[in-house]
């Protein structure tokens, strides 16, 4: 038993250990090296070269900062490090969005012997739906929330008479906050979904307990939320909380009924 235990634990380490790897593998590619243009037939093409200040993270560093911020609303470097930090930001939540994927396929491929047939079904469905509403989640907050802030930040510093300007590093630190704090919102419906279809939580407590989950849709919004919208930011947040957190409970209500009719 003790000797199976022990071939259990290291292939979950060996599975950990390779996307531990590869997560080292795409943050250095974005933090040292950049595209380097050629032609063939008048086609230009791109390899990857070492270049530490025209790097993969620098270049989207750029684009955040030209597509992200209004035109006036000038990027500072408010300390000598910021810009370094920045680009390691950067780095590190891309290879983080592309190793977390990675690392639940390892996870759910250790986890499947142990399934049973309904819970490996689920599993393997949830995967589409889980990637679709992480991405929702950040398109979401880069197309409206982060410049509906920035738009913000920018208008009261021309009414209060000062130089528009915002730290790069709290630019990064906002984008990285929004972006992966409402793709993990977006995430609810599954949630919800999942602990009522295995069992764990039962499909009228969601209904139940409406009052606990709204005063929790506030508060995870005030986490998130950098604020300096007038609420106005949270209380959308946490509208679509709200939303995600009973379109889960229905769904689970719904398919729950359907396995129990068999």
């Amino acid at each position: 038993m003790g000797g199976k235990m022990l071939q259990y634990v290291d292939e979950l380490l060996e599975r950990i250990r390779g996307t531990l790897l590869a997560f080292i593998i795409i943050f250095f590619f974005m933090f040292i090296t950049g595209p380097v243009p050629f032609k063939i037939g008048g086609t230009t093409l791109y390899y990857p070269f070492p270049s530490f200040y025209h790097s993969f993270s620098v270049i989207l560093l750029k684009y955040m900062e030209e597509n992200l911020i209004p035109a006036k609303l000038v990027l500072i470097n408010l300390s000598p490090f910021d810009v370094i930090v920045s680009v390691v930001y950067v780095s590190l939540s891309v290879s983080g969005a592309v190793a977390i994927p990675i690392l639940i396929y390892q996870l759910i491929r250790f986890a499947e012997p142990g399934l049973y047939s309904h819970e490996r079904k689920m599993v393997v469905y949830s995967i589409v739906p889980v990637i679709l509403l992480f991405a929702g989640g950040v398109v979401f907050s880069l197309k409206l929330v982060i410049p509906l802030l920035m738009g913000v930040i920018y208008r009261f510093s021309i009414d209060l008479g000062v130089l528009p300007t915002v730290g790069v590093a709290q630019f990064i630190s906002i984008i990285l906050l929004m972006t992966i704090g409402l793709g993990v919102v977006f995430e609810t419906p599954v949630v919800v979904f999942a602990l009522s279809y295995v069992g764990l939580v039962p499909v009228e407590t969601w209904f139940r307990n409406w009052r606990y989950a709204i005063i929790a849709a506030f508060f995870i919004a005030l986490l998130i939320s950098p604020g300096a919208t007038g609420g106005i930011m949270e209380t959308t947040i946490a509208v679509i909380v709200i939303f995600f957190y009973f379109s889960g409970a229905l769904a689970a209500r719904f398919f729950v009924k359907r396995k129990e009719k068999g």
